[in-house]
């Protein structure tokens, strides 16, 4: 077992079994089920993905990643669920084409659709892809997964307005130093993007 998988397994039992995380465990299984029964498409993004994946051993919120198409059935379940709607704008630099961010009790729900994000005088879109998602299986669940790659792509371009981020991008560059990247096409992508040419470098590098 390697250490991804070692982490991954132990970040599911937190998540599964640790006081700390039983709202957002509750909350999240509710959404899952909700989402499945009306053919929701989405999938997970961001610190959780990592979360799941065994890269990190920490996530706040729940990043969901979806299509533009599935909004207003995600509105309606929202509103069924009793969900706060606290913010639909951007920040100038995160633009995407629908931001929804919710509280259900003191859980975080982000929805984006059409991740955009402007630095370094650029941009990078990433948009909900059902063939470019990953599935992890667990406690009867199969869930959805942002792809690496495109999350490699989006962190990177979020340096440009937090440095921090960094640390999660080389998370990421050092886990495909050793697994070979999966889905090549996310990245062939980005390359037609008027990305800066440091990124354009270290994408090439791993196809």
């Amino acid at each position: 077992m390697n250490y991804c998988a070692e982490q991954s397994r132990d970040n599911l039992l937190c998540f599964l079994e640790d006081v700390e995380y039983a709202s957002r465990k509750e909350v999240f299984f509710q959404i899952e089920e909700i989402f499945r029964q009306r053919d929701v498409k989405w999938a997970v993004g961001c610190s959780m993905d990592l979360f799941l994946r065994g890269l990190t051993d920490e996530f706040h919120d729940l990043d969901l990643i979806v299509d533009k198409g599935s909004i207003p059935a995600i509105k309606k379940i929202m509103e069924e669920l009793g969900a706060e709607l606290t913010a639909t704008g951007g920040n100038g630099f995160c633009e995407s084409d629908v931001y929804l961010h919710y509280h259900i009790g003191r859980v975080d729900i982000d929805i984006i659709s059409g991740f955009r994000i402007i630095t370094f005088n650029t941009q990078y879109y990433y948009s909900y892809d059902e063939n470019e998602i990953d599935w992890m299986e667990f406690e009867g669940l199969r869930v959805p997964l942002i792809s690496l790659e495109a999350m490699y792509i989006l962190y990177f371009m979020m340096e440009g307005w937090q440095p921090k981020r960094k640390f999660k991008r080389r998370l990421i560059q050092q886990f495909f130093e050793t697994n070979k990247p999966t889905h090549n096409e996310v990245f062939l992508k980005a390359l037609e993007f008027n990305l800066p040419g440091w990124i354009k470098w270290e994408i090439k590098k791993h196809l």
